[in-house]
């Protein structure tokens, strides 16, 4: 049998006990905004509310009516409550392994919550009978139980709307994947044709200086003559000279000359494949869910990269027959997956 003492004693720490759990903010226990959604507890929120919802409901009931024994069993789960809470606002994620030990936290707290409504539940129903209006009193139950179903209600909500926010924000970041993918290879070709085109301008800087070292010995060959006196030999030595100055003038001048067009062939041919990447994923949304008609684009894309394109610097130009066949292997597999 407890003591008059014992019996205040004990009340007044549910007493204290309740203003501690009443002091602890929804945002400090959930802490969503520094922990992100990963490591914090917004999936405990619906049942960190019914337990505050359950433990104010005993704030109206006079506790001097309650035994001691289920009022020490209370005070026990209030010092439990407590301790859950208090870890909830003080997780911190730089522990090893945070989201096992986030978890755990999580999952002893829902099933601590079948204690708290065991043990709390004995403590309304004294509060209840010993009201000197049961139906005033289960009206105020039924408003705390309607409030808190409420609280509930609205919570789910809002997690199924973070839940379509967060699928959402996934397409967005899988589509950004995949146009950063294009984006990126086409950037390749971009660099391969800025590249080609440098080394265009410089072949072409050297083939007009050929051209002009030409014009100007070809100028000078005309006003050199051989002496009058030269013998045929030597007339025929100044002649072969000339012709060799010449010849390997001409001869630098088509190295030049095809260097050049080859350097144009190669950029122009780097900038159509670039241009095909960029306006690929264009034409893929553009057919909506025509698989045939996306798997034509991709076909052609695939041809226009690994096929040689016909620009006019080259004389002799022809498509590559493993382009092809590459092309085809394409086509086998898009047939396939039909």
């Amino acid at each position: 049998m407890a003591t008059r003492q014992q019996i205040d004693q004990i009340i007044e720490q549910i007493k204290a006990k309740l203003e501690t759990l009443s002091e602890f903010q929804i945002e400090d226990l959930v802490r969503e905004n520094d922990l992100g959604s990963q490591l914090c507890f917004k999936d405990a929120e619906p049942t960190i509310l019914r337990t505050i919802e359950l433990f104010n409901r005993t704030k109206t009931v006079n506790l001097e009516d309650v035994p001691y024994n289920l009022l020490n069993n209370f005070n026990s789960q209030l010092d439990k409550a407590i301790q859950m809470f208090t870890q909830f606002r003080d997780f911190n994620a730089n522990q090893n392994n945070p989201v096992n030990q986030r978890n755990n936290l999580v999952n002893q707290f829902e099933n601590q919550f079948d204690e708290f409504y065991q043990h709390t539940l004995p403590i309304l129903t004294v509060g209840l009978l010993s009201g000197n209006d049961l139906s005033v009193q289960q009206a105020k139950l039924d408003q705390l139980t309607s409030e808190l179903e409420k609280k509930t209600k609205e919570t789910e909500e809002k997690g199924a709307e973070y839940l379509k926010k967060l699928e959402e924000t996934l397409k967005s970041a899988e589509e950004a994947a995949a146009k950063v993918g294009v984006s990126r290879h086409s950037q390749i070709f971009k660099t391969e044709s800025t590249e080609h085109e440098e080394q265009a301008k410089a072949w072409l800087k050297w083939t007009v200086g050929v051209l002009v070292a030409i014009v100007v010995t070809s100028i000078i060959f005309i006003f050199l003559f051989p002496d009058s006196n030269s013998t045929s030999a030597e007339i025929i030595q100044f002649s072969i000279t000339k012709i060799v100055i010449l010849s390997a003038l001409f001869y630098g001048l088509s190295i030049c000359n095809r260097n050049y067009k080859a350097h144009r062939h190669n950029a122009t041919l780097n900038k159509h494949r670039q241009n095909a990447l960029s306006t690929f994923e264009t034409f893929a949304k553009a057919a909506g869910t025509d698989n045939q008609t996306k798997n034509a684009v991709l076909i052609e894309a695939t041809h226009t990269i690994f096929s040689n394109q016909q620009t006019g610097y080259l004389s002799s130009e022809r498509d590559n027959d493993s382009s092809n066949k590459i092309v085809e292997i394409i086509k086998n597999v898009a047939t396939n997956k039909e």
